[in-house]
């Protein structure tokens, strides 16, 4: 995925979305869940406004979970979440050059279940892509009750001549009942984000918690 600094980093998000085809049946409505008032305000996002996107695709790129392929393996294939009802800001991410993005969504798992499934695997293909890796460790400075992960996205084969293009993602995600919230700062490259950036997302993760599970 490409990243970029304000308004250029939400463009570019929302540019690499996939297309996501909704389906409806006949019968009486159902009501949606409105998540509008548990998502952070834009001024909470610490390098400049986090900005709306509304297409649902983005809760793809977001969680991991392929529209239409499973991840290899297949057990590393998120549960799904509903995407038609998420809350999303994306703002830009800081010096490293990325974007910020918090997703406010109602899961179907449990929080233990997507920790469990998270920290096992270590390293999956990502469906629906040609050769793309994700890698991913447990960081050591998540609140309590959350957790933090680091991740690489490596998008094709690396051999003795060439290194593919990558990118990193330091990622905050706690849940209450059904109500899970996600922080990522994602940027090119491989370098860790420096102390300040650091605690900047952490800040912002714990604001975004605050809000999403608000009563």
């Amino acid at each position: 995925m490409r990243v970029g600094t304000g308004v250029k980093s939400v463009v570019t998000v929302a540019a690499m979305l996939t297309a996501v085809t909704a389906c409806s049946v006949s019968g009486d409505p159902v009501r949606t869940p409105d998540l509008s008032a548990r998502i952070v305000p834009s001024d909470a996002f610490p390098y400049g406004p986090g900005l709306p996107v509304q297409d649902p695709g983005i809760v793809s790129d977001i969680t991991f979970r392929p529209v239409r392929q499973n991840n290899r393996p297949d057990d590393c294939t998120p549960v799904a979440v509903d995407a038609a009802t998420a809350q999303v800001r994306v703002g830009p991410g800081g010096p490293a050059g990325g974007s910020l993005t918090v997703l406010v969504v109602r899961a179907a798992d449990s929080f233990d279940d997507f920790v469990a499934q998270a920290t096992r695997c270590e390293k999956f293909a990502l469906g629906g892509t040609v050769g793309t890796t994700v890698v991913t460790a447990v960081g050591d400075d998540a609140p309590d009750g959350a957790l933090r992960l680091e991740r690489q996205i490596i998008m094709g084969p690396q051999t003795a001549e060439s290194t593919p293009p990558t990118s990193s993602i330091t990622e905050y995600v706690a849940q209450r009942g059904d109500i899970r919230v996600y922080v990522q700062n994602r940027r090119r490259g491989t370098e860790a984000l420096s102390d300040a950036e650091l605690a900047a997302t952490r800040t912002l993760f714990v604001t975004a918690r605050k809000a999403a599970f608000r009563a």
